[in-house]
């Protein structure tokens, strides 16, 4: 689900500091942005929780650095194990 990911991934590189790690405010806006889209949509919170987890795992193991994750967003989109989170249970 594309409209997921995009502004899930947009929204903290808007407020990441100039550091190109995954620090702990950068996974943190990740997630809120993330759950909070999913909350929107209807999704109750603790499957949102987990499905955001999730993806920031998968994220944070193919694009270690946070840059890189910005620079391959379409990649990330298309990625079947980012995707895979969203059928979790």
């Amino acid at each position: 689900m594309k409209k997921y990911l995009l502004p899930v991934l947009l929204f903290p590189f808007l407020f990441a500091s100039c550091e190109n790690t995954w620090d702990s405010d950068t996974r943190d806006m990740f997630k809120r942005s993330c759950v909070k889209t999913f909350l929107d949509d209807g999704i109750e919170k603790e499957k949102a929780n987990k499905i955001c987890d999730c993806r920031l795992e998968k994220i944070m193991e193919k694009h270690p650095n946070f840059s890189e994750a910005m620079e391959n967003l379409q990649e990330i989109i298309t990625d079947p194990d980012v995707k895979a989170c969203e059928t979790m249970e």
